[in-house]
């Protein structure tokens, strides 16, 4: 039996909508719809009349409209979301790529929802294009990418970045990438978490705190005059992987191009297509990049080092020696694996999306991204029904019964812990 305990982080490389999914959450009569003049895709709102301005604010050249729909006028099919308020004040999303619904959203929460949605749309409808789950600055020409794990910092360090002479920000979330290996900018305003990090500089919460646009007490977009504008192309550049360690002073590492390729294919939200064709163009992309690693902690010395290495005429520019490849960094190892005598569920604020054999997670609030192995969506699939661990292996044994049972086991508390330690499963 294939281990189903490893989980990455990754968008999903193509989201097939759920039918009928918005019957969950969007009302009887819906008010209004919004609508982009760059894709085929309709946000219908009910009760939160401010989506539209929202949604036109944090993505102002995207030609958002707001339209009355008639109260007969239901909601469903392919290229639709809905989003409604709740009597509490909150939001309730629901995409169309969505199982299920997300609830308690706050009004940055639910746009994320939408523009979300609303760029998965646009990748759609251009099939040579990759859709690269990273930040990207262009820093003295040079047009750089990062990415990294869960929580690596990589809005904050492009935001931060982004205010810097010189610095042009692409995106904080999703670049587009043709295959010439030339990026487009999407023109959407970066999204922060809130508040800031302990460790910034007051100056820098000071222009994170005058720039915020659509917010609420989870997340904030900020207007950013650096924001390169919709539609502005340049050639990608370099790659660099982020890891963000305590105490760590700022530092380069290799990047080995077999890493680089595995983190863009596990970071492509587009339908790859033909497996072979799409192994070859990352591969491609990648042996064109300058891919490096970058520790550290304190976001001003990660800033200052950026810059010195991507702002000179050839790239990289490098001050000190650069360091050796890292390992690779194997997601959630420090878990502790699950008691399987406890009842398990899946926890409400996530949405399961299918791609071929695997099994994607998203957690919207964090816009955080995990995929399962074949086994793993099996036992996601299980947990459609609170049970114990216990009950799960036992089904698997069922299924693989020339696998020794204390090795299912293993394999199945693992992953739980996993899920668990990533607020994915609740008991």
């Amino acid at each position: 039996m294939t281990s189903g305990s490893e989980i990455a982080m990754a968008k999903p490389r193509h989201r097939t909508p759920a039918a009928g999914a918005h019957h969950q959450c969007a009302p009887a009569a819906i008010l209004s719809s919004v609508q982009s003049a760059k894709v085929a895709h309709t946000v219908d709102v009910a009760g939160c009349d401010v989506l539209g301005q929202a949604l036109a604010t944090v993505m102002p050249a995207w030609g958002i409209t707001v339209a009355k729909a008639r109260a007969s006028e239901a909601p469903g099919g392919a290229d639709r979301s809905a989003i409604c308020q709740e009597a509490d004040g909150t939001y309730c999303f629901q995409s169309c790529w969505g199982e299920s619904p997300l609830t308690g959203l706050g009004i940055a929460g639910a746009t994320c929802g939408a523009v979300a949605d609303l760029i998965q749309a646009y990748v759609d409808a251009r099939p040579d294009v990759l859709g690269l789950h990273c930040g990207a600055i262009r820093i003295g020409g040079h047009l750089v990418a990062f990415t990294g794990s869960y929580r690596a910092g990589k809005s904050t360090l492009v935001t931060r970045l982004a205010s810097e002479t010189g610095c042009a920000l692409f995106c904080d979330d999703i670049l587009a990438v043709d295959a010439a290996g030339t990026a487009v900018a999407l023109g959407v305003q970066p999204r922060l978490r809130l508040p800031l990090p302990d460790g910034v500089t007051p100056a820098f919460r000071e222009e994170v705190a005058g720039r915020l646009t659509v917010k609420d007490h989870r997340y904030g977009y900020v207007r950013n005059p650096g924001q390169a504008p919709f539609g502005t192309r340049a050639p990608l550049a370099a790659m660099v992987v982020l890891r963000r360690k305590d105490g760590a002073r700022a530092r380069l590492h290799r990047l080995p191009t077999s890493q680089a390729a595995a983190f863009l294919i596990r970071q492509n939200i587009a339908d790859p297509g033909d497996p072979e064709a799409h192994y070859d163009r990352i591969s491609s992309l990648a042996e064109g990049l300058v891919c490096l690693t970058l520790v550290y902690c304190d976001l001003e010395e990660a800033v200052a080092l950026v810059r010195s290495t991507f702002e000179a005429t050839e790239i990289p520019h490098i001050g000190a020696p650069l360091g050796p490849a890292l390992p690779v960094e194997e997601p959630d190892e420090g878990a502790q694996p699950a008691d399987l005598s406890a009842r398990y569920a899946r926890a409400g604020d996530v949405i399961t999306r299918r791609i071929g054999d695997d099994t994607f997670l998203w957690q919207m609030e964090g816009r955080n991204f995990f995929s399962l192995n074949p086994i793993g969506g099996a036992i996601w699939t299980l947990l459609e029904l609170p049970q114990s661990g216990t009950d799960i292996a036992t089904t698997l044994h069922e299924v693989f019964p020339e696998t020794p049972a204390p090795s299912i086991n293993h394999d199945v508390a693992k992953l739980l812990g996993q899920l668990q330690d990533r607020g994915l499963v609740v008991h």
